[in-house]
């Protein structure tokens, strides 16, 4: 993201380029919907930065006077100074807006930044029970590491190309293509890693290298250049304006922004009206300040968002946006310039300044990690809801997903006694949170079970979540659970839990990504036909359960709200405000009509037994968010333990060998 500072001539266009590349990461950060692919100014960044790094060493080499200590002691001065200063900042403001957890979770990734490690932090903690990324202060600072891992190995390989009789084009090509490769492969099958790793990134960064290297025939007349950055335009500008948060990124759709970039940089060698336009006042401007821009846009957004109800109006976007750049500005002209411009800032002290800065960021960082972020700043009150926010009763790794369903080891639920399993517990991320319940029922009537879950993997027979990786295949877990089903006589009563509501209507109350159910291979993302599919499989699953003699129990959809309940109760207290999440009664069972009223037809159909949680937790005209004081969930829509054991009452009158079924015939309606 900072600008490279070295014996290449500069290039206004270059800058301007910088300003196409901020601006719609800006934008997408702001939520402005015309931007819902900006994130890909980042890979734009990552074009320029192969660029620029390549064509000062390439030169460099070929002087004779290239040197890995002034390349690094130059890319301190850049990335340092601004860096370490959004930290200190980011730390210091957090202490006032951010709950315990949150803030010990900001040590931990200052510690990741400051060790340009952030992107494998981010890597492992970004998955389905990880922290909400909007909520995280430094997640942007993963691109940093990714660029900073760049500059590390980038030098050597052009050391060794120079060896090699200045064979760039090959070295660098080849490892271009492997990284690609490697994008591809892993968008797939583990997107996460994908976006975060160095290495499917790594083919961006070249591409610009290559340019830079003079592997790429230059254009031989103006037209040509033209028609070149007008294309680079059209692809950066479908990307930006046609991606979004479901597209699958990066890899195929990365070369979008990364060869318009390219075609952008390669078209300005020989002069473009695209160049000219960049190299214009207002753009020039925007690049110069674009490093601390990207630095400080995302906490501003970040503590914006964590400090108000989330919702953005036009007047907020634009003043957080006045705002952004006000503070970019100061920091590009009273930090960054100043540090970079410095004759007194020589190499001994860039690399000093850079160990006393890492050393004081790990500190700082290491403090608010094992003090579980400063419990002391608010109070015990706090402190419990905030510790409640992560109350769900999650399996540990061995019991959940593919694994033990395939080893034919899943794992206990219930009493502990040694007999034969008489019931399964079969569903999603919810069937986790009702395990509480399943364990005080079944202990008290000496019943032993076996939970099957599967975390965004409903109990629907031959139905996938295509807003999932397709390595994440639900259809094969759920025919993994049903083969282990027939292998498993003693198991006479299946319990099947899912976020029901979801697979019925496919958007989350939440907000966010929608739920797209698919089948057989189908890449049909409707919400349409979710309801359609949702009644289908549950058709389905019911059916083949019911014709191999299993009695089946449907746990009725959880009331659902419309934010993380602990969290919003913890934050309503730490500022003093009252907490606006209520939840009617009313409006809840309609969110959840359509699951309802499949559950009332497989009822008629098949005889299944049916708990029905909302008549507990809604039993007034709302939706019971505590009990005693203790939240009733962990987030917006799993239950706490808290909430889960309220319901082992219902839970155990449905595990009764005399079958009771808590609920009325009419249980939709009641």
């Amino acid at each position: 993201m900072a600008r490279s500072s070295a014996s290449v001539a500069y290039r206004r266009d270059i800058d301007g380029l910088r300003a196409l590349a901020v601006l719609p990461v800006l934008f997408f950060h702001l939520d402005l919907r015309p931007f819902a692919g900006g994130f890909v100014g980042v890979d734009i960044f990552f074009v320029i930065s192969g660029y620029l790094i390549a064509s000062i060493i390439a030169r460099e080499l070929g002087e004779g006077r290239f040197s890995l200590t002034a390349f690094y002691a130059r890319r301190i001065r850049r990335i340092f100074p601004a860096l370490f200063a959004t930290i200190a900042v980011t730390i210091l403001i957090g202490s006032q807006i951010l709950l315990p957890l949150d803030y010990r979770a900001l040590g931990m990734s200052a510690v990741a930044t400051v060790l340009f490690s952030s992107n494998l932090y981010f890597a492992r903690h970004s998955g389905y029970f990880g922290s909400a990324a909007e909520e995280a202060p430094l997640l942007h600072g993963w691109s940093l590491a990714v660029e900073e891992q760049f500059y590390i190995f980038f030098p050597l390989l052009m050391i060794g190309a120079c060896i090699a009789g200045g064979r760039y084009r090959l070295l660098l090509g080849t490892v271009a293509l492997l990284s690609f490769g490697t994008a591809l492969l892993l968008v797939e099958q583990a997107p996460v890693k994908a976006f975060y790793l160095p290495f499917p990134r790594a083919w961006e960064f070249l591409g610009g290298a290559l340019l830079a290297t003079g592997r790429v025939p230059p254009l031989r007349n103006r037209i040509a250049a033209q028609l070149c950055a007008l294309a680079g335009i059209g692809l950066i500008g479908w990307a930006v304006l046609c991606f979004s948060g479901a597209t699958l990124f990066p890899g195929a759709n990365a070369l979008f922004p990364v060869l318009g970039a390219m075609l952008i940089l390669h078209a300005g060698q020989a002069g473009s009206l695209v160049s000219r336009m960049l190299g214009s006042a207002v753009p020039v401007a925007i690049g110069r300040i674009s490093y601390s821009l990207y630095l400080w846009h995302w906490p501003i957004i970040v503590f914006w968002s964590y400090r108000t109800d989330g919702d953005w109006r036009l007047r907020e976007q634009l003043l957080i946006l006045l705002l952004s750049l006000f503070i970019a500005w100061a920091s590009w002209r009273f930090i960054e310039e100043p540090f970079r411009a410095s004759r007194r800032f020589t190499t001994v002290r860039a690399f000093a300044f850079a160990g006393a800065m890492v050393a004081a960021g790990c500190g700082a960082g290491a403090l608010l990690y094992f003090s579980g972020g400063l419990p002391s700043r608010v109070a015990p009150s706090v402190v419990a809801l905030d510790a409640a926010s992560r109350s769900m009763a999650y399996l540990p790794a061995r019991c959940s997903g593919m694994a033990p369903v395939r080893r034919r080891a899943l794992c206990p639920v219930g009493a502990r006694n040694g007999t034969a399993p008489s019931f399964l517990l079969w569903g999603d991320s919810h069937a986790q949170a009702m395990k509480p319940a399943f364990d005080r029922a079944g202990e008290a009537l000496g019943m032993s079970g076996r939970i099957a879950s599967y975390p965004a993997c409903p109990a629907l027979l031959g139905l996938d979540r295509l807003d999932q990786p397709p390595s994440h295949d639900c259809s094969a877990f759920n025919a993994q659970v049903l083969a282990a089903l027939r292998q498993s006589p003693s198991i006479h009563r299946v319990f099947l839990v899912s976020r029901w509501g979801l697979c019925a209507n496919g958007k989350r109350p939440e907000g966010g990504t929608p739920c797209y159910l698919g089948r057989d291979g189908d890449d049909d993302r409707s919400l349409s036909r979710d309801a359609l599919l949702f009644r289908a499989g549950l058709d389905e699953t019911v059916r083949t359960l019911t014709a191999m003699g299993k009695q089946v129990i449907l746990v009725a959809p959880i009331p659902e709200f419309r934010r993380n309940v602990p969290e919003t109760l913890a934050r309503a207290e730490l500022y003093s405000e009252p907490a606006q999440l209520a939840l009617a009664r009313a409006d809840s069972l309609r969110r959840q009509s359509c699951a309802f009223s499949a559950f009332d037809q497989m009822r008629r159909r098949f005889a299944v037994g049916i708990i029905y949680p909302h008549r507990l937790l809604c039993r007034t005209g709302h939706c019971a968010m505590t009990a005693h004081g203790v939240p009733l969930y962990s987030d917006d829509d799993h239950l706490s333990r808290q909430g889960s054991l309220l319901l082992s009452g219902m839970v155990y009158d449905a595990m009764r060998p005399v079958r009771t079924v808590a609920g009325k015939k009419d249980g939709a309606k009641s």
